[in-house]
């Protein structure tokens, strides 16, 4: 049966250049240094044969250590130097260095490309041997990468979006060879996939995998919904067997589900053949996936000596000039961008933040989410299968090369059984997109995808004109035109126009939204950084502070203006709002310091900003009433005694209160109400009304200066517990303007990431100091028993 080693612990990690082994060898496993054992380390340099040492002799005037260093073309080292850390991966480097104020570098995220090594050994153990076959998985290394293994290149790979799977059987040491030696390279001198901050390192898991010889092919593994009806459903399996030996096999697969067993009859492998096996079943009763009710079905495929085990969901998904169709009924998207990385951590995400993520996500109401803008991993797909949300996955560039189609065939076939995958986006805003140029590549992209996934949707997210232009012969490819911003005065009547012009062309809002907002703040402060929620007045795409009514004020659009436009454009199918969370890079509307987005519905720390809650009036039922802002004078906008006041619900009406007094009874319409008060110190509070019963209120209090910082507890995890610090004044309230310097230290438990949400911090990186923003911040630990990890913290 095969196994799964986990080689996550105890890398060395060293940044910076060093004497880069060669990539072309002289003699086989012969580039020894780094790549192999040192000499404090179990093993040889090169297992060498009786003659083999007369050859090192001849090449070096008799000189053996001499013959390998010329074989090697590098220095042999005995031992690591001090500019050698001990790490563990998933890792991303880029955090750790310090922000540069580097125009260059600004849109992803103000630091500084460069080159980093990571090295590991390891042991097999002595019941493993060459019957076996041995196979290297990285699941994500960001950045230019290369890779060797014991005195051996293993090759190259450019994206960072992209796992990596390389076959050592016939070059791995077993027990009583000694220790193997893994050497990784990344470069993110060599370009940038996104304009965003991309990380560095290997910022995904790093396993080995044990198998047979025989065995079955995780990947090929695919299991289809034919046909969907309340008393059964038509599915399809799929699935190839590998025979890898010198000899031929017969298998009989055997597939388990829940509440049955299918067997297929005895078919002969041929040496070094395949065979693929298709069969129909149907399951009774079936229950169906969808973010309402996100039922898995396990399944295991079983051949003798080998298993490959996996989960589906049943589900049938279509499009329409109406929208989008789950299971046979109409259903709205409600979903968000979202970008990879995370406060604190960078790119380098585990699985349990992954689905703290989700989970506040869904909270404010969300059923779906696109993964901007590149493929999903599997942490993520796993996140949306069992916490109910539908994934648009997306290919990372609309290009027909042989590497990037190698990249989506890879991608798809690991991905393509997670029951939240709707759609496939081909690409996002590309300037080659919608032309004549570009209709091969999307007909080779899309045929790849019909052909390894045929039951999804597939779609792209144009970059489209006012002018509603586009080109049909390349449109025909797409189930679905994907249109970024129909809402938003750049976009003019594009899309209107295009839904006239192509009244049987089902269209889709991609993209919706990008508002500025920083959480806790409710002045404009450029030199801060700093975006007014009430609404900012910097511009997207103009200079400087701007008036009502120019162009791209507070964003692209307004959240207003996306939910208007989707209640008069039901056809687009829902929303995709950009984004969730903010990321690092793109500062829009800010130059330095900025080192973050600002579009976030959350901040960097997944703390929700004002509008969080316009979206969850709009998107969930139960009775809810948020206000805005905060009631500490000093950092409100107040003209003439008076200040803006906003509060979002779902209820009927809502009522204002300053201090017990009455400020007016609003109908909620659009799920908000606003108001214009005289400013008095003291306790502000909104009332919501549904039927004339009050269901739901909210309030917030004057406070005085900080005392103390509170720990709460946001998400527990299976290994990860993310905390929530506060600063509270004397009588416990929030002081929502406090940006005191905390030290922290956790107890039966180690920080991995802190971060505030100040979209301006350009902080040393700090496991044990951090600002509080808008007084709070949020600090991530690592514990083997959650119940018992404990935060310190003290006031600096």
């Amino acid at each position: 049966m095969r196994k799964k080693l986990n080689l996550n612990q105890d890398w060395q990690f060293h940044l910076g250049e060093i004497n880069k082994p060669k990539l072309l060898a002289k003699k086989s496993y012969a580039f020894g240094g780094l790549t192999a054992p040192l000499t404090n380390e179990k093993g040889d340099i090169l297992p060498i044969i009786a003659g083999g040492e007369h050859f090192l002799k001849l090449i070096s005037g008799g000189h053996v250590p001499i013959g390998l260093r010329n074989l090697a073309g590098t220095e042999l080292v005995d031992k690591l130097d001090d500019s050698w850390e001990t790490i563990s991966v998933p890792d991303d480097w880029k955090r750790r260095e310090a922000f540069e104020n580097n125009p260059a570098t600004l849109m992803q995220g103000s630091k500084p490309d460069g080159v980093a090594y990571y090295r590991h050994t390891f042991t097999l153990a002595s019941d493993l041997d060459e019957q076996k076959e041995y196979v290297l998985h990285f699941d994500g290394v960001m950045g230019s990468t290369d890779i060797w293994m014991n005195g051996a290149y293993l090759g190259h790979n450019e994206s960072g979006y992209v796992s990596i799977d390389l076959d050592v059987s016939d070059l791995i040491r077993f027990a009583d060879e000694g220790t193997n030696v893994i050497l990784v390279r990344t470069d993110t001198t060599t370009g940038s996939e996104g304009w965003w901050y991309e990380g560095a390192g290997i910022y995904k898991n790093v396993w080995l995998e044990v198998r047979e010889p025989v065995h079955i092919d995780q990947d090929s593994v695919l299991f289809r919904t034919l046909d969907l009806q309340s008393d059964q459903a038509k599915m399809q399996v799929q699935f190839t067997v590998v025979n890898d030996t010198d000899k031929a096999v017969e298998v009989a697969p055997k597939l388990t589900l829940t509440e049955q067993s299918i067997s297929w009859d005895a078919v002969t492998v041929s040496a070094h053949e395949k065979s693929n096996f298709v069969k129909e079943l149907v399951i009774t009763n079936p229950n169906s996936w969808s973010p309402e009710h996100p039922s898995l079905y396990q399944a295991n495929l079983a051949i003798d000596g080998d298993e490959a085990q996996t989960h589906f969901g049943i589900k049938i998904v279509k499009y329409d000039t109406k929208g989008f169709i789950l299971n046979g009924e109409r259903y709205e998207l409600r979903g968000v961008c979202e970008h990879q990385d995370f406060g604190g951590v960078g790119v380098a995400l585990n699985q349990d933040v992954i689905d703290y993520k989700i989970k506040t996500l869904k909270e404010m109401g969300v059923n779906a989410l696109r993964s901007s803008h590149h493929f999903a991993f599997k942490e993520l797909l796993d996140a949306c299968d069992r916490l109910e949300i539908i994934l648009m996955d997306e290919n990372r560039l609309l290009e027909a090369t042989p590497w990037r189609l190698d990249n989506l065939r890879k991608m798809v076939k690991k991905s393509r059984n997670h029951a939240c995958i709707a759609f496939w986006s081909i690409a996002n805003e590309e300037i080659v997109g919608n032309i004549e140029y570009a209709k091969r590549s999307v007909k080779r992209i899309t045929d790849i995808i019909r052909q390894l996934d045929p039951d999804k949707l597939l779609v792209s997210a144009e970059l489209l004109n006012p002018e509603g232009i586009v080109n049909d012969d390349y449109l025909k490819y797409f189930d679905i035109l994907g249109v970024n911003y129909p809402e938003a005065g750049v976009m003019g009547n594009g899309a209107e126009l295009i839904h006239e012009s192509h009244p049987d062309l089902p269209m889709m809002s991609t993209e919706n939204a990008s508002y500025f907002s920083t959480r806790g703040i409710y002045k404009d402060d450029g030199d801060k950084c700093q975006c007014n929620n009430f609404g900012s007045m910097y511009s997207m795409v103009l200079p400087g502070k701007r008036k009502p009514g120019d162009s791209g004020v507070g964003g692209t659009a307004h959240p207003e203006e996306v939910m208007s436009y989707l209640d008069s454009h039901s056809y687009m199918g829902g929303v995709f709002v950009w984004t969730g969370l903010d990321y690092y890079g793109e500062p829009s509307p800010f130059g330095w310091p900025g080192i973050s987005s600002q579009f976030g519905i959350c901040d960097l720390g997944g703390l929700p900003k004002d509008y969080y809650y316009y979206y969850q009036a709009h998107w969930t039922k139960k009775p809810m009433v948020h206000v805005m802002p905060h009631w500490n004078e000093a950092s409100l906008e107040i003209e003439n005694g008076q200040t803006k006041v906003r509060a979002f619900s779902n209820a009927d009406e809502v009522e204002l209160f300053i201090n017990g007094k009455r400020q007016g009874r609003r109908k909620v319409e659009g799920c908000q109400a606003n108001w214009d008060v005289t400013y008095e110190a003291g306790t502000l509070e909104v009332k919501a009304y549904q039927d004339d019963q009050e269901v739901a209120s909210d309030k917030r209090v004057t406070s005085g200066t900080v005392q103390d910082v509170q720990v709460a507890v946001r998400f527990e995890g299976e290994k990860h517990i993310i905390f929530e610090l506060q600063a509270v004044d004397e009588q416990g309230l929030l002081v929502p303007m406090d940006d005191s310097l905390v030290s922290v230290e956790c107890e039966n438990g180690k920080i991995i990431g802190l971060t505030n949400g100040n979209p301006a911090d350009t902080s040393s990186y700090s496991l044990k100091d951090i600002k509080l923003f808008s007084g709070k911040a949020i600090v991530i630990a690592e514990c083997e028993n959650l119940k018992s990890a404990k935060l310190t913290i003290k006031l600096r």
